[in-house]
This record gives structure tokens, sequence and C-alpha cells, in this order.
């Protein structure tokens, strides 16, 4: 007998995420699994559980409800103080994101707000978000800096980080993003020099990736390939936010440096996406950055043809998606992109899991794996986003546990 400490029982379907079957999801009908020690340690049919597993522990029946591995978001920046609704209704209104990059404004006005709250107000401002986050089904995150730029102030935004895993049921995976913008008031070579000298070597027991904005009004290439560069020989994973706002080296240099993920990209040519499918790199594409700043479509159909995964990510942040649903992001990869629901699925747990080194333990339903899950109220788990903007989460499990808000 199989010992386990918690099972669910009785979901209508259970989508393992599985390879190796005749159905893209790994579906089980009426499925059940178990768990011990937050890892899943079996997986099937409901009639086999009481048969095969021990259960000295918690029992969630899912009432033939839907069952899905915890989504994964793959890009968010929860570290953060203040509000840009302003600049929202500006964007709605016509202006140009671009044009709201300067003085004080735009991310220079985050970072100001950031700078000046205590960690202990930014750490309950993440933890709301980290309830939303697991509220709407998802149980890990890439967790992005840069919103601090400077030594200290990334500090602390890393540490807060840091306390967020251990106090909430989300997996947090930190990337250091002091390459976000040059701050306001520094210069820019010296600030360069304390991101390569300084920051980059202070951080790498903080933080497992390191990012870098490669296009204006951040970084330019050659700035990029020498932070991204000396983060790889310091141990760093990288990803590279590239191609959003214009053309540009940014996919490029994510495929030369073999980064992990290279995010955005709806400016990427065919020639860099077949680059980086060759180059082992996942797209992470973030819907709801591009619908409030009007973007164009990303080449969705090139990825396809090149084989180049897909994740959806919620880009959390405060001034272009304020928003801790990846369900609702989605429903805009279909709607607004044409996406299928099955890739839209795909990209929020198994591929956004691979862009964070985290397959076979995230975004899949295995013996093995993280035991987290979401049991939802829909027909079938290509369904979550046909209810555009509408939580359909009834129940989400992080680590063998079912979640309680704090």
């Amino acid at each position: 007998m199989i010992r386990a400490d918690f099972a669910l029982r009785h979901a209508g379907q259970l989508a393992t995420m599985m390879a190796g079957t005749d159905d893209a999801l790994g579906r089980i009908r009426d499925g059940a699994l178990a768990a011990r020690a937050g890892r899943v340690v079996w997986v099937g049919q409901d009639r086999e559980l009481e048969s095969q597993v021990r259960l000295d522990g918690d029992l969630l029946d899912a009432q033939g409800a839907c069952v899905i591995p915890g989504l994964v978001d793959a890009h968010t920046h929860p570290v953060f103080a203040g509000s840009r609704a302003d600049e929202f209704a500006e964007r709605v209104s016509g202006a140009r994101y671009q044009a709201q990059q300067s003085g004080e404004r735009g991310i220079a006005r985050t970072v100001r707000l950031t700078r000046a709250a205590e960690a202990s107000t930014l750490l309950e401002l993440a933890e709301a978000r980290a309830n939303r986050f697991l509220a709407n089904g998802t149980t890990t995150i890439e967790a992005k800096t840069g919103y601090g730029l400077d030594l200290d102030n990334e500090a602390k935004s890393l540490d807060v980080l840091r306390k967020l895993a251990e106090r909430t049921r989300l997996r947090v995976m930190p990337t250091f993003l002091g390459a976000h913008v040059v701050p306001p008031g520094a210069e820019r070579q010296a600030y360069l020099r304390s991101l390569i000298d300084e920051m980059l070597p202070a951080f790498t027991p903080w933080a497992v990736f390191c990012d870098a904005w490669c296009e204006a009004p951040a970084f330019t290439a050659a700035e990029t390939r020498a932070l991204l560069g000396r983060a790889k020989a310091l141990g760093y994973l990288l990803r590279v936010h590239a191609a959003q706002l214009g053309p540009g080296d940014g996919p490029d240099i994510a495929a030369e440096l073999g980064a992990s993920s290279a995010d955005h990209l709806e400016f990427a040519t065919p020639a860099q996406i077949t680059a980086l499918a060759k180059a082992g790199t996942v797209a992470v594409l973030c819907p709801s950055a591009n619908f409030t700043t009007h973007g164009p479509r990303p080449p969705i159909e090139a990825m396809r043809d090149a084989g180049l995964p897909m994740a959806i990510a919620s880009d959390l942040n405060p001034g272009t998606s304020n928003s801790e649903s990846l369900p609702m992001a989605m429903s805009l990869a279909c709607v607004e992109w044409g996406m299928t629901p099955l890739e839209a699925l795909c990209g929020a747990t198994l591929h956004a899991a691979r862009s964070l080194k985290l397959d076979g333990l995230a975004g899949c339903l295995r013996p093995g794996s993280f035991a987290d899950c979401v049991v939802l109220d829909v027909e079938a788990p290509e369904a979550i986003p046909y209810y555009v903007g509408v939580n359909r989460v009834i129940q989400t499990v992080a680590g063998g546990a079912v979640w309680e808000p704090l």
C-alpha cells in the first residue's frame, strides 16, 4: 500500500498533463490522486484509490468537478507600492505607453514609491497579491524585483520575496531584474557598473534567475549582452524582456545565451523565433499587458511552425497588467490572439513550468510532482478561457493542503 497524508477523489475529469496518452491533457475520468509530504505519490481512477492507497490525513471530495495542476505564472512583478491607474486611463484615451516613461512617471514613479515603502508594507502588499494568485488557481509564480534599482532596495525586494515564500502557500521563484530601467537620477554607466560589479555578485544566493529588458527605454543590445553574460557566468539562469514595444535584438540575445525564457515577443521575427526554438528557450507571452498597451499580436503562427513552446503569464505589474488572474490572461490569449484553449492551458501549466526549470514538478500531476492542483466548476479543463473574467475555482490545493486565505 502507498502511504499518503492527502487525497483528492471523484474528479469528473482529472487533467494530469502527462504525455504518452491519446488525450493531450492526460485526462483521467472519475480520477483521484494521493500525496505525501507535499508530493504526489499516486494518480489513477477513483475506484482504485482505496485498494492502492493508505490515507492517514485529509481527504478532499471534488464531487465530479474538473481538476487540473496548479497554474504556473512565469512572469510577474509582485513587489511594488503605489498605483498607476491614471496612466491606464490615459492609454484608454489614446496615450502611448512609451510616452508615459519620461520624467517621474511610468516605471520611475513605481521605483520612487517602492523605495519609500517599508519592507513590512511591501510584504503586506505582496501577501495580498499571493492570496489573489492562489484564489485564481495559481500555485507557482516567477517573481521579479525591478522596482528598487539600487543595492539596498533590490535587496529589500528579494527579502520580501523570501518571506513571501515562507509565509504563504504560493511557490515563489525569485528573479533579479535590476536591469529593468536605469533608475531616476542615476548616471547610466555608473548604474551598469553597479549592476555588474555589485548587485549581480551580491544576489547569487537570493535569486534563481536574472532578467533584463532589452529595449528602449531600458537597455541596449550591447548592455544586455554584457549584463546577462556576467549573470550567466555567475550561475544565474536567464530570462529576457524582448521585442515588446518594437523590433530589436532581445530575442537573438536570449537564443545566443540559452535563456530559459524570452518574454513578450510581439515584434519577434520568424528567424528569431526559429533561433529561440533551437536554443530550447520558452516564449513567455503576456496577453494582459499587450491588451492594455494596444500592442500588436505576437507571431503565434511562426511560433507554432517552429515548435516554440508558448507559456502564458499574467505579467502582474502596476503599469500595464495589475491582475493576478492567469485564467483571464488565458482568455485574452484565445480571444485576442487566436490561441486555442488547449494551447492556453498547456501554456499556463507545462510550458510555464518548463521556463522555470520545473519540468515534471509543476504544471503536471504525476508521482513525484508537487501536490498542487485546482478544483474547477467547468465542463472540461479546456473550458477555462470560455469564462472570461469569471473565477471558476472551487478549491486550490498547494503542497498537498487545501489553501485558505491569510
